[in-house]
């Protein structure tokens, strides 16, 4: 079964043509919503967007599971979408970048998630009215890149190991209940679960092994729900993404490792290391363990991740 409402309001009885302003433009914006996002903000955003089809400046699909965000970008491909917009979390903005990746359709973001981590990175405004202003109005385009991970496109970060095993024991009651203080439930889970892995990993060609607690693979900088940049070198345009080794063996350098993280420090005694990916890696580990990209389970090591550079084409401010 189709996971989307494609829109018509009530009283449109065929699809709106857009406005003459927006046809000069040669802009047709495709609004993909995830209702669900955020404590509240994905339904306001949703009435914001509702205004927009309703003058006829655009159109939208309405989601009703995740896992359905790639069939509604086919929908609005089909129907001749010079922007999407993805609508929603992190979770959203990946599955629509995913898709567009390696087309000439721009991705636009209403960022109505928990943390809109890939909105920071861009400098998109974090309100639901001035990113719906930035998408409508003047604006710029940036090309970014993004990863291919064993097979599906994604654009923000990939996770293995302890911290994606602990993201994935949290329930949809949890998040409800707790919101954003959930993070804290799991980190503490990831604590007490503490399980380290044997890494290894073929980098363009050169093998890196190792104990560690976790890998994050990075394509932007930005990283929490308390934003902080992970290192003054990682941009989402810089042609590569980065594999971070996060601690080793034990409880402790996992604490280290975070709290050195924050501090962007990436050094064999601060116990991170970084390896910049500008073609292809290939990633194994003992024992197997879950992986993560975009906030989405996506499978079991191994990992195969083959870098996009300038992949997608994203709606930012003009003066980014």
């Amino acid at each position: 079964m189709i996971g989307f409402i494609d829109f018509t309001l009530p009283g449109m009885t065929n699809r709106p043509s857009l406005p003459n302003a927006h046809r000069m433009l040669g802009r047709f914006p495709y609004f993909i919503v995830n209702p669900h996002a955020g404590v509240g903000t994905g339904r306001y955003a949703l009435s914001k967007v509702e205004e927009i089809v309703r003058r006829g400046e655009g159109e939208m699909a309405v989601l009703r599971h995740g896992e359905d965000v790639a069939i509604a970008v086919e929908q609005a491909l089909y129907q001749g979408a010079t922007d999407v917009i993805a609508v929603g979390g992190d979770g959203t903005v990946g599955g629509v970048a995913g898709t567009l990746a390696g087309t000439d359709v721009h991705m636009g973001i209403v960022p109505a998630g928990t943390a809109n981590m890939f909105a920071r990175e861009l400098g998109i405004p974090i309100s639901i009215s001035g990113s719906l202003d930035l998408i409508m109005g003047e604006r710029g385009i940036r090309q970014v890149d993004a990863m291919e991970v064993n097979g599906r496109r994604f654009i923000h970060q990939v996770l293995l190991g302890v911290g994606s095993e602990a993201l994935s024991r949290v329930t949809s009651r949890e998040k409800r209940i707790l919101r954003r203080s959930v993070y804290a439930l799991m980190g503490l889970r990831a604590f007490r679960d503490f399980r380290p892995v044997w890494v290894n990993t073929i980098i363009d060609g050169e093998e890196v092994s190792g104990w560690v607690s976790q890998v994050l693979i990075a394509n932007a900088g930005i990283l929490g729900i308390h934003p902080f940049r992970l290192g003054p070198d990682i941009r989402v345009d810089d042609g590569r993404a980065d594999v971070i080794f996060m601690g080793g063996r034990s409880r402790t350098s996992l604490i280290l490792a975070g709290l050195y993280l924050l501090g962007g420090s990436y050094d064999e005694a601060h116990r991170m290391r970084c390896f910049p990916v500008r073609r292809s890696a290939h990633i194994e580990t003992e024992p197997k363990t879950i992986i993560r990209a975009d906030g989405e389970f996506i499978g079991m090591t191994p990992l195969d991740l083959t870098v996009l550079p300038g992949a997608v084409k994203a709606i930012v401010p003009s003066t980014v």
